[in-house]
């Protein structure tokens, strides 16, 4: 988990130099003060330049304190040993396992490990239910699927009219390790509705489900989206999203193209939430 920056200052203990060519300009901006300090300085090597250490004693302290358990094992989840070994969980883009919300309006059963999790009755029940999804022990699930990118559109999923039978919350863009589930072998059997905001960031999203799971992904249509996106939408969804439009716009995807004309032509973007109007 060590950062590059923790190798260099490794190195530079360890051997009293490193090359200056392989600090990048954000680790010479972090290390600033050690140079102006006199603890590290730029001097000629050879052909090229390299970082010399001049107070190996002080060099160890920032080093310890920045990197406070390197070279000693850290046990935990990631985002823990990113606090024990470099002070910041932040320092780890994601956790090994993390929870997803899923509605169930039709008969919808999944398993893990031979255990059943009824996801409707639970949705009778309790209005949701949440899955823990964990690397290498996923649930199986075969259902066709919706995948719903903002909340309320979640909540009142059954007003979508959408031919799902169950609606999961991918919470703006789906995370690497939800997209990895529907691309696993666990939900092979699954066909997946993306419904999303017709604007670049939402058909970008669904470009990058139908990566994963081909032919089985559809994008929502209305019938009537022209119309909805020239009476309800707004140009500010495209001008925040003006180079993801561009990339659209050699989409080889039908629906996509579709879109896109869609939005050129009326010059605004739609948010979904739309669809539980009436």
């Amino acid at each position: 988990m060590p950062d590059a920056l923790a190798r260099l200052l490794r190195r530079m203990l360890d051997e009293g130099s490193a090359p200056r060519s392989q600090f990048s300009a954000r680790s010479l901006k972090e290390l600033r003060g050690l140079f102006d300090a006199g603890v590290l300085a730029q001097t000629r090597s050879g052909g090229g330049l390299a970082i010399e250490v001049r107070d190996l004693g002080t060099l160890m302290t920032f080093f310890r304190g920045r990197y406070p358990s390197e070279g000693i094992s850290v046990d935990g989840p990631p985002r823990a040993r990113a606090v024990g070994m470099l002070r910041n969980a932040k320092r780890v883009g994601r956790t090994n396992m993390e929870p997803v919300l899923l509605r169930a309006t039709g008969p919808a059963v999944c398993t893990r490990d031979g255990v059943p999790c009824d996801l409707r009755a639970t949705t009778v029940q309790t209005g949701s239910a949440c899955l823990l999804l964990e690397e290498g022990r996923f649930w199986t699930l075969t259902a066709p699927v919706a995948i719903i990118e903002n909340m309320e559109s979640f909540l009142h999923f059954e007003k979508m009219g959408v031919p799902a039978d169950v609606a999961l919350y991918a919470a703006g863009r789906l995370s690497d390790l939800a997209l990895k589930w529907i691309g696993s072998p666990e939900l092979s059997q699954c066909r997946f509705t993306h419904c999303g905001d017709y604007d670049p960031v939402g058909l970008d999203e669904f470009l990058r489900l139908k990566a994963k799971v081909g032919a089985r992904a559809r994008l929502h249509l209305p019938h009537n989206l022209r119309d909805l996106v020239a009476t309800y939408g707004r140009p500010e969804l495209l001008r925040d999203s003006e180079a993801v439009l561009r990339r659209l716009r050699d989409a080889t995807d039908p629906d996509v193209r579709s879109v896109v004309q869609v939005l050129d032509g009326t010059g605004r973007g739609l948010e979904q939430e739309v669809l539980l109007i009436g």
